[in-house]
């Protein structure tokens, strides 16, 4: 099975350079979601975060290769998932695959492991250890709209009638993490990566801790379906796995 991945792709790689999916030369501006801008100096800013600015700079180097310019849009979470959908915004970066999803954006990657963690209060690392621990703690939990953690997380959805009283719906990780750091909410889910270069800067370094993993699973570029003809997807899939079997992709990782 491996040999025949291998010289499937070796195929496809001589297919892309014999002009069989030839790289188009007329331009293209495609769009993308952005967090909001900062809203708590003690939180920092998501956007600059190196985690967030490698997803950006790997989605940024994909498209160049297909002669297609990016503009960034600042949109809350849940309106940008309809819009991707709706075909008005071209790629979310940082998306969990999912049937649901997969019928109406198309999956390029992975681009990255997300291992999604609970980060709280420090004052709960002595009481809390898993999903059960910190619901048996008074207070709010911030979430992303429309984010997905994980089968455990929509299991206890659906048989906790009391856990959605208890979250606070965020319009993306940047609103989550002022909630946060401002202690309206006692914890938040929020990427691994990002906690803990945030828990090494800045006021949430004093007070806060990781408490438990959620949820982990690869995460990817979801283009819109309805914004993307089939054949411009095709080229784009190509053109990632061509990066990541030279290791460009490991080398935009690294550099940003």
């Amino acid at each position: 099975m491996r040999m025949f991945t291998r010289c499937s792709f070796v195929l496809s790689i001589l297919l892309f350079s014999a002009g069989g999916l030839a790289v188009s030369h007329t331009p293209c501006q495609l769009t993308v979601r952005v967090e909001s801008d900062q809203q708590s100096r003690a939180a920092g800013s998501h956007n600059e975060t190196r985690l967030s600015q490698h997803f950006y700079a790997a989605l940024r180097t994909l498209l160049q290769k297909a002669n297609c310019q990016l503009t960034e849009v600042p949109l809350p979470a849940a309106r940008a998932m309809k819009m991707l959908e709706d075909g008005e915004l071209s790629v979310m970066v940082g998306m969990s695959q999912t049937t649901a999803r997969s019928k109406h954006y198309y999956f390029i990657g992975p681009h990255h492991h997300e291992r999604m963690v609970a980060v709280g209060q420090s004052r709960l690392t002595p009481v809390v250890s898993n999903l059960a621990d910190l619901l048996q703690v008074p207070g709010a939990i911030s979430v992303t709209e429309g984010a997905y953690y994980g089968e455990q997380w929509q299991q206890q959805l659906q048989q906790d009638p009391h856990l959605q009283s208890r979250l606070f719906y965020a319009s993306g990780n940047q609103q989550k993490l002022a909630m946060l750091a401002s202690g309206r909410v006692i914890a938040s889910l929020e990427d691994e990566a990002m906690v803990d270069e945030l828990l090494q800067q800045g006021e949430l370094s004093e007070g806060y801790s990781k408490l438990f993993v959620v949820h982990e699973n690869p995460v990817y570029f979801a283009f819109s379906r309805a914004a993307l003809p089939e054949e411009q997807y095709q080229q784009l899939q190509l053109l990632w796995q061509q990066m990541q079997h030279t290791g460009e992709a490991s080398t935009v990782r690294q550099t940003h």
